[in-house]
């Protein structure tokens, strides 16, 4: 029989929370590489120019953190993330893809 050991359980020093709006990445050798980052507006200079040129609004972006990832603890996210998306989607109803999010939008790619 084997015996499941005690797991001791402490936060990093440098552990926060992040909060993604997005997610770039690549296959890299035997692992999955993932930068992670968050978008701001940057609400003084939208507020200050709102009324000369609201069409120049500016975000600033922050690049939070770089995961290393094997590919079998990738799909272990890959299982979560689905399951709790089908759960979300029970729930509060379907999320629209990128695309059908854009369109309803009027947002073109890389605006």
């Amino acid at each position: 029989m084997t015996t499941i050991p005690d797991i001791e359980i402490e936060e990093h020093p440098n552990y926060r929370t992040i909060h993604v709006d997005g997610i770039l990445g690549h296959f890299k050798g035997m692992y999955m590489e993932a930068v992670l980052y968050s978008d701001e507006i940057k609400a003084m200079k939208a507020l200050s120019q709102a009324q000369l040129a609201p069409e120049k609004t500016s975000i600033k972006r922050t690049l939070e953190c770089r995961l290393i990832i094997d590919p079998f603890e990738a799909k272990i996210i890959a299982n979560w993330l689905n399951a709790n998306i089908q759960t979300y989607e029970k729930q509060f109803g379907r999320i629209p893809s990128p695309e059908e999010y854009q369109a309803k939008s009027g947002k073109k790619e890389g605006q």
